[in-house]
């Protein structure tokens, strides 16, 4: 009796040593993803969105504070998370494409083969170093006209690619704060610069219509050109406007 239990109990492990043999490549090769953004079928899972304003120039120091911002966001960046950059000018087009767009997939290693898993391999090739090479243009500052802020966080929100089914979502704004266009500016003494409710109004309108609301908003306020003075301004500004709409910002020098 003892000998066929054993046997039984043999046959047994025997079976699940083989189910596990030929489920560990699977388990090992990870979810199904979508081979252009390294995202798993089923979405992504949380996204943190840069957002950089390149309508006026920077100094090299500033520059260097955002390449080091950037590099540290997607290296903290967690695991099934996507990550996005725009940047935009004073010619403000609406649908501009993304820098980069993708997700992080992981770096579990095989335990078997002892090697990266393939789709880590392809986050490293495409985020890592094409990042440094979008780093170059980040940080090659423009100068222009316009600074459509406002325009543009309402654009990419909205979009339905930066829409995660699950998981928080972050906009991470990197401008020095000076909207200027047609629905509010910060310069000069026309009618409405400057003015606290225009811009509360504008805010408004915008987060109600691009779903911006349900997006963590942390802004770093970049110098650029202009005095200390006029930066403070517009900072005051926006975060009374923002306090006003119950809209929580972290909000920090670059």
């Amino acid at each position: 009796m003892k000998t066929e239990n054993w046997a039984i109990v043999a046959s047994v492990l025997a079976g699940i040593s083989l189910v596990g043999f030929f489920a560990a490549p699977s388990l090992l090769r990870g979810p199904p993803r979508d081979q252009e953004t390294l995202c798993a079928k089923t979405g992504p899972v949380g996204h943190t969105l840069i957002l950089v304003d390149k309508s006026d120039p920077w100094s090299e120091v500033q520059a260097g504070r955002l390449k080091k911002l950037v590099k540290q966001i997607g290296d903290e960046l967690p695991a099934e998370r996507m990550l996005s950059i725009y940047v935009f000018n004073d010619v403000f087009e609406p649908g501009f494409p993304a820098l980069i767009s993708l997700c992080n997939p992981g770096k579990t290693a095989s335990e078997l083969i002892g090697n990266p898993r393939r789709e880590y391999v392809k986050w490293v090739e495409k985020f890592g170093r094409p990042l440094d090479e979008a780093l170059t243009v980040l940080t090659q500052p423009a100068k222009g006209n316009q600074s459509p802020i406002v325009e543009a966080i309402g654009d990419v929100v909205s979009r339905r690619e930066n829409r995660v089914p699950s998981g928080d979502r972050s906009l991470v704004l990197v401008s020095d704060m000076l909207q200027n266009s047609g629905q509010f500016t910060v310069f000069g003494n026309g009618a409405g610069a400057r003015d606290p409710e225009r811009l509360r109004r504008l805010l408004d309108k915008v987060w109600q219509d691009s779903g911006a609301k349900s997006w963590v908003l942390s802004v770093h306020q970049v110098q650029g050109v202009y005095e200390p003075a006029r930066l403070e301004q517009a900072a005051t500004l926006w975060k009374q406007a923002l306090q006003k709409l119950n809209i929580t910002a972290s909000w920090d020098r670059l």
